[in-house]
């Protein structure tokens, strides 16, 4: 054992060099940051259409697979697909975006978690709705196993003490990594994987939406990224922010281009703009559900600063939160959520989807809320902010708005 003079210095010495280490590595990370591809889907054939509007439906916390042992869940998954066969068949959107959550893998006791995925992207596949998916926290979620299940019953599909779990249960789940992998196969799918160096993240790319006009050149720039959860901590990086600033900067350095950012966990900002819990959802935010606390992201390192400096950033726009659907302004942008989807997941309230419409020339972002019964709320012009709707609680049989 060293001298406890010489101890003292060690440990300072030690200290250092693990600094610099520290250091250095930080700075070989943002290096390699800038050196990785910036996952810009380009020529994906979104586009415009000649005097026509751009129009986007997102379909948050679906979570199929939801006690997929019992009675229960399966109903639940068909009562989803039921949502989203309605909600696609009124809007006829043009992109359809999964924001999270699409799965709830800590239910699912199997290593293939991909046939709920498939099961879940189905009513939009067969549509032939090309669409890109961002990761939640329970995509990946790690098995749960349910106490019932070491009863006297026991475990749902063994028939005797002696008999050896089936093949297809190993209750391992679906790794972050090969769920997106399987979705990028898919033929409509305008997801990509996202620069290994922000592992473990996954789900971080952008897509154009390109011009009807001769060119085809970007009208607005749409980002996905992954807020963690599941088998890692709900956050989005530091490195996750530095790579957005390097892709905004490289692909929009005026800033003219639009810019929709998605992810599933809310920030923390969204906490500082949230109105009361189970208050009222007062001017300028709108909406039309407010009953719990907004579930924040663990930490907040640098992505929100990023944003609220960059004016070509219009909203934000998460899931996670199944009873809140309000949109609050924060600095010059809108802090959304989606609208809970899925029949899976908790709530009891009506399931619905928040859609968006973009125009072109000028560009315009509007959005509202289509309930599964029919009705269409929360009508309001995000940009330009001057021309914000006075928000609107209607139901019409066309399924359009008045």
């Amino acid at each position: 054992m060293l001298p406890l003079g010489r101890r003292k210095w060690h440990c300072v010495a030690s200290g250092f060099v693990v600094a610099i280490l520290l250091a250095l590595g930080a700075a070989i990370m943002l290096e390699r940051v800038s050196e990785f591809p910036i996952n810009l889907h380009r020529k994906n054939g979104l586009a415009f259409r000649d005097k026509s509007s751009f129009k986007i439906s997102i379909f948050a916390d679906l979570h199929y697979g939801e006690n997929a042992w019992d009675a229960w869940g399966p109903v639940q998954d068909v009562n989803s697909s039921r949502v989203m066969d309605f909600v696609l068949d009124v809007e006829k959107p043009d992109f359809v975006i999964f924001l999270g959550d699409v799965i709830t893998a800590n239910n699912l006791a199997t290593a293939n978690a991909t046939l709920y995925w498939d099961k879940a992207i189905a009513s939009t596949a067969k549509r032939s709705i090309p669409w890109a998916s961002v990761l939640g926290n329970h995509d990946d979620a790690a098995f749960e196993w349910p106490v019932d299940w070491f009863g006297p019953a026991g475990i749902p599909g063994f028939c005797s003490d002696s008999e050896l779990p089936s093949s297809s249960l190993y209750f391992s789940g679906t790794t972050r990594a090969e769920l997106m992998n399987h979705e990028v196969q898919q033929r409509l799918s305008i997801s990509l994987n996202g620069p290994e160096v922000l592992w473990p993240s996954i789900s971080n790319f952008v897509i154009q939406i390109s011009s009807s006009k001769k060119g085809g050149g970007a009208v607005t720039l749409l980002y996905f990224l992954d807020s963690g959860g599941g088998t890692y901590a709900e956050v989005i990086s530091a490195h996750q922010a530095t790579w957005f600033q390097q892709v905004a900067i490289d692909n929009n350095p005026d800033g003219r281009t639009p810019e929709i950012v998605f992810w599933h966990i809310p920030s923390q900002a969204f906490d500082s703009v949230s109105p009361t819990p189970n208050g009222p959802i007062s001017s300028p935010c709108f909406g039309t559900i407010n009953l719990e606390t907004v579930a924040s992201q663990v930490g907040e390192w640098g992505i929100m600063n990023i944003l609220k400096n960059r004016p070509s950033v219009k909203a934000v726009i998460v899931g996670h939160n199944h009873g809140l659907d309000w949109c609050c302004p924060y600095e010059k942008l809108w802090l959304c959520f989606a609208r809970h989807t899925g029949y899976g997941g908790y709530g009891t309230w009506t399931r619905g989807a928040r859609q968006l419409e973009l125009t072109e020339d000028p560009f315009q972002i509007r959005t509202w809320i289509l309930l599964e019964n029919g009705t269409k709320t929360s009508a309001r012009i995000l940009y330009p902010r001057s021309k914000e709707m006075a928000t609107s609680n209607i139901k019409t049989p066309s399924g359009t708005l008045a």
